[in-house]
């Protein structure tokens, strides 16, 4: 296994698109760092509360949520990228059995899903530094609490995007079919399901995904901004920021974590029991 960790890691450095992938994380996390606590720390707002805002929180978890598919694309073509290359016959033939293959594309791929979350979550503090200083973050522990749930995050959309690669093995679908279902698929679905009885939204991939830092993200900066007045907080207060920087109202975070690990783990062994009997030649 360490050999074929070894051969793995050799793989991603000898090309382009590890750093072609991190560096629109980094450019996108410093922008909402920056952006977003620069646009929220409002002089009379922070007066009105008696302090400053940990907007910084709030923007980790929403960069956090728009990086996640640049790992996702990255952990997609780890296998469907060999596939148009042609490299997969040779990985096969000289790695057997092929899901030992796999399973060092999982160990080398948490390792780089640790670096692209590593890079998102200080460059996105990095931006809420220059935007709302080091008060912009409220409490340290709250800020290792928020940072350590994106480099989660981040690691679990890697290996989702490994398991997706493996069991479609054409990299046009995973790049199309990712960005489509994120971006797109997912807000009509969330959209049509408001006022239904029983809301699937937080169950949805994506949702679940945003969910592991928004659902931390938010209500932490509700407690600390609102105080001893927390319980009196609206819903609507709750909606529109979850609407904003990730999460659902009233959803524990760790129900998030859950639900996506199950669309992890679920994709993961698809795509194990495609690849073992996919034709190669």
């Amino acid at each position: 296994m360490a050999a074929l960790i070894r051969a793995e890691l050799r793989k991603i450095f000898s090309v382009n698109l590890w750093w072609a992938l991190l560096l629109p994380v980094a450019v996108l996390s410093f922008g909402a760092g920056w952006l977003g606590t620069a646009f929220g720390t409002v002089a009379s707002l922070e007066q009105e509360i008696g302090g400053p805002l940990p907007l910084g929180l709030l923007t980790v978890s929403m960069s956090t949520n728009f990086s996640t598919v640049f790992a996702a694309l990255f952990g997609g073509l780890a296998i469907s990228g060999e596939h148009r290359t042609r490299s997969i016959t040779t990985t096969y033939l000289t790695a057997n059995p092929r899901g030992a293959v796999l399973g060092a594309k999982l160990v080398t791929y948490s390792a780089m899903g640790v670096l692209f979350g590593l890079v998102n979550v200080l460059f996105s503090s990095a931006g809420g530094l220059v935007g709302a200083g080091l008060d912009g973050f409220g409490d340290p522990g709250d800020w290792f609490t928020v940072g350590g749930a994106g480099l989660l995050a981040m690691v679990l959309w890697t290996l989702l995007g490994v398991g997706f690669g493996a069991l479609v093995s054409s990299p046009v679908v995973v790049i199309i079919t990712l960005l489509v279902y994120k971006f797109v698929f997912e807000f009509i679905v969330s959209t049509a399901m408001i006022g239904a009885s029983f809301d699937i939204g937080p169950y949805l991939p994506g949702a679940a995904g945003n969910g592991i830092v928004g659902n931390l993200a938010v209500p932490i900066f509700i407690a600390a901004a609102a105080g001893p007045h927390e319980a009196e907080t609206p819903k609507e207060v709750f909606q529109v920021l979850h609407f904003i920087f990730g999460g659902t109202y009233d959803h524990p975070w760790w129900a998030s974590l859950l639900t996506f690990c199950g669309y992890t783990a679920v994709f993961c062994v698809a795509g194990w029991l495609v690849s073992r009997r996919r034709d190669i030649t």
